[in-house]
């Protein structure tokens, strides 16, 4: 089973994860994600394309898809839509297992203009519909987790005809996803697509800078809008405020450089942007539960 771990989760300017999911011929990866692995101890902030369903093995863990939050514990299984910003946090940081399952809309519908597409894959990959769970009082659970274990054991094993055995569990694992979009036709609003450009901006802009000291108004100014409005498209978008966002990305690019021992905590909460070894402290303690001295001598 291929791991994928915090390490291999890049992403470019616009947190759009650039790593590729399977082959060309078949697009699909399955992965066993152990968060003891993960230097952040958590999925951080990124997006796909590829629609994405995950099944939780070990642990308890919040799962934040753009403005919705779900709880998750050892069983429960998730689906996340194509295009949704989301992260994934254990409640114990660094603690637990899930399996990933992360394919692209053509495994199961084939090319984009097929009738099986248009008419099953589209209407949910456009439509109003960002998460699903599913827990062991479902009805349809233990179908569910039956198939996506004996996906994990065929992609593991690839016996003869593997592909068409995974296609044709995903297929009717599809078909469940596809009976649960909202009945009413809901039309995207122009306003929530430009909430998340917005949003793209801004985040690309502190990702370049977050080594100097920024200001609100720094960001809101890349952004091309308002401090205001950019604080309601942060949190329309994603939840919490763009000050919150740059936050937890020091801290995460802070966790690299403490491998180095050669570097003080001074010199990385420099680094780092943070105005002070004390500033660094508090919110590399808020965020990761031990002080950046700790978490270097774990």
């Amino acid at each position: 089973m291929e791991r994928l771990k915090a390490t291999q989760t890049i992403v470019d300017g616009s947190l759009r994860e650039t790593k590729v999911h399977g082959t060309e011929g078949f697009p699909i990866g399955v992965y066993l994600d152990d968060f003891a692995d993960f230097e952040n101890g958590y999925i951080c902030w990124h997006w796909h394309e590829e629609v994405q369903v995950t099944m939780i093995i070990e642990g308890e863990f919040t799962c934040q898809v753009e403005t919705n939050e779900i709880h998750l514990q050892e069983g429960d299984i998730t689906f996340i839509n194509s295009g949704q910003m989301h992260q994934i946090r254990p409640c114990r940081l660094a603690q637990g297992k899930l399996y990933s399952f992360i394919w692209r809309g053509e495994l199961i519908g084939g090319n984009r203009s097929s009738d099986i597409y248009q008419e099953c894959i589209a209407p949910v990959i456009n439509g109003n519909l960002p998460c699903l769970k599913w827990d062991s009082a479902d009805a349809e659970y233990d179908k569910m987790a039956a198939s996506l274990r004996k996906v994990v054991s065929l992609y593991e094993g690839k016996e003869p005809a593997y592909q068409l055995k995974i296609v044709s569990l995903l297929s009717a694992l599809w078909l469940r996803i596809f009976e649960r979009i909202p009945k009413e036709k809901v039309v995207v609003k122009a306003e929530s697509e430009r909430d998340k450009q917005r949003v793209k901006a801004a985040i690309q802009y502190m990702q370049e800078k977050y080594q100097e000291p920024l200001k609100l108004d720094d960001i809101a100014e890349a952004a091309y809008i308002s401090r205001s409005e950019l604080c309601r498209s942060f949190q329309r978008t994603i939840n919490m405020t763009p000050m919150e966002f740059l936050m937890q990305y020091r801290i995460r690019q802070s966790i690299v450089l403490l491998k180095n021992r050669d570097l003080r905590i001074l010199d990385v909460a420099e680094m780092t942007g943070f105005c002070s070894p004390s500033h660094f402290g508090s919110y590399f303690h808020k965020y990761m539960g031990c002080t950046p001295r700790e978490y270097r001598h774990q």
